[in-house]
């Protein structure tokens, strides 16, 4: 009599299935944690980009007390868990540039965002901005 054939061939397979069920289920979770740390990391990427980019304006405009609004921008994002990579000043925008690290599935990543602060630009009379 074949193998196949003969009663109580298959127990046990069902176990079998069940558990590479549960390691795809466990592989899929795993990568969706990465996906979750990465994510989370970009936002707290632009998170300290808008803040530090705010710090230096503000320290750009500040007529009481005015600072050098990259330094004060470097401070702001080390106070976010950020790292400043870079700043700008043109006229009164500041833009900055900053990246947090963060590792993902053990794996070292940097996750870097830019933002910019300054006044709103004023639209010309009978412009796009008029209505």
């Amino acid at each position: 009599m074949p193998w196949a054939a003969r009663p109580g061939a298959e127990e046990g397979s069902g176990t079998v299935m069940a558990l590479a069920l549960i390691a795809v289920l466990l592989v899929l979770a795993v990568g969706a944690s990465g996906l979750i740390q990465a994510q989370a990391a970009a936002g707290r990427a632009r998170l300290a980009a808008d803040m530090a980019a705010l710090g230096g304006a503000t320290a750009l405009g500040s007529v009481t007390a005015p600072r050098d609004p990259c330094a004060v921008a470097g401070r702001v994002a080390e106070a976010n868990g950020a790292v400043l990579t870079g700043c700008t000043v043109e006229a009164e925008d500041v833009t900055v540039g900053v990246a947090v690290g963060l590792r993902v599935l053990g794996v070292g990543r940097t996750a870097t965002a830019a933002a910019r602060a300054g006044p709103v630009e004023a639209a010309a009379p009978g412009g796009e901005g008029s209505r």
